[in-house]
């Protein structure tokens, strides 16, 4: 059973703003229930507010409707939802169904498996392959740098 939403947490005036702003637009509002619609796939559906990163491409599929706020621009990442690493992405705060957020976690299980940042970007794993096996002590002891 779906429990009531509780709008009292913006204690500030800066966050009962913001809250106010998201329940007043009809794209971004959450009702009693926690049904909004998500960014993901926009359909209505319970819910959750999540931060991550999206590439162009990603973003222009969805739209910017449903999007909370755009918090900053990222010159170099991974996209959560294609999984690809790409320049010039957005870090976003936009809320998505459970179906979009399995999604999600599924792309981050798999960056995860692959040994996180040095595992699974494609310039560390160039300068792994370029260095041999000592490209951690390259990087982190200065060798062959003349200071």
């Amino acid at each position: 059973m779906a429990t009531k939403l509780n709008l009292d947490g913006g204690k500030t005036n800066l966050g009962k703003k913001i809250v106010d702003i998201h329940q007043e637009n009809e794209y971004t509002h959450v009702d009693n229930y926690k049904e909004g619609l998500c960014f993901g796939c926009f359909t209505k559906n319970v819910v959750g507010a999540l931060v991550l990163d999206c590439c162009g491409n990603c973003a222009g599929k969805r739209g910017r409707e449903t999007l909370l706020v755009k918090i900053k621009d990222v010159y170099y990442g991974m996209c959560y939802f294609c999984g690809k690493y790409e320049f010039n992405l957005e870090q976003i705060n936009a809320r998505l169904c459970r179906k979009c957020h399995r999604r999600v976690a599924d792309v981050m299980k798999d960056y995860n498996k692959k040994g996180g940042q040095f595992g699974a970007d494609p310039f560390w794993v160039r300068q792994r392959k370029k260095n041999g096996k000592d490209w951690k002590q390259i990087f982190s002891k200065n060798l062959g740098n003349n200071r």
